[in-house]
């Protein structure tokens, strides 16, 4: 039997084959299922490990380079963006999984599915300026640095950096709106499921 498909689960008291659960059981598989769906748009597995390591290797650079002033401030602004950004979006996944025993159900998967709403639509109104920024921000740490290495300018390292980030911009937007939209529909769906179990 499928954990996602509560309206079965509620009615197995009917089936002699089907374990009957309590409310109690009923609420831990709807969060926990709800959970399972949240994971998608959660900072984990393998972007996790990018963020991790990009880290690392900052903090390698800061202590064991022999930098200038200069290129230490940049790299720890770098590091400072970075571990800012993966401690807020931790921090929101933290928020949005976390479920209280006094809270009912219902509260719980309503609040969730609004924040998803709500981060749809964000990202649906500023998508073309968060790519834009990203570019920028990406971009702008390629020109500065190179300017305080004093490098000569090179159109094509310079071009092809361009253009391999505005493709890693737009395909991780993409790639995280289609995810969010689909965990905001498995939640509205495993909502429905509870509203026709009551």
């Amino acid at each position: 039997m499928k954990e996602s498909n509560i309206k079965e689960l509620w009615k197995s008291g009917t089936d002699s084959n089907t374990k009957s659960y309590s409310d109690s059981e009923l609420n831990e598989i709807i969060v926990r299922t709800a959970k399972k769906s949240m994971k998608a748009v959660q900072l984990d597995g393998v972007f996790q490990y990018v963020v991790i390591a990009v880290v690392v290797y900052l903090i390698f650079t800061l202590l064991f380079r022999n930098n200038s002033l200069e290129m230490k401030l940049l790299d720890f602004a770098g590091l400072t963006i970075l571990l800012l950004c993966a401690f807020f979006w931790k921090r929101s996944d933290y928020k949005m999984g976390t479920y209280k025993c006094d809270m009912p159900v219902k509260e719980w998967l309503e609040y969730r599915i609004n924040e998803l709403n709500k981060t749809v639509y964000r990202k649906k109104k500023y998508n073309r300026l968060i790519i834009c920024l990203s570019l920028l921000l990406g971009f702008g740490f390629h020109v500065v640095q190179q300017m305080l290495v004093k490098a000569p300018f090179n159109p094509i390292l310079s071009g092809s950096i361009f253009i391999a980030l505005a493709i890693f911009c737009v395909f991780i937007t993409r790639s995280l709106n289609g995810k969010y939209r689909k965990t905001r529909d498995e939640l509205k769906e495993l909502y429905r499921q509870f509203e026709e179990s009551n």
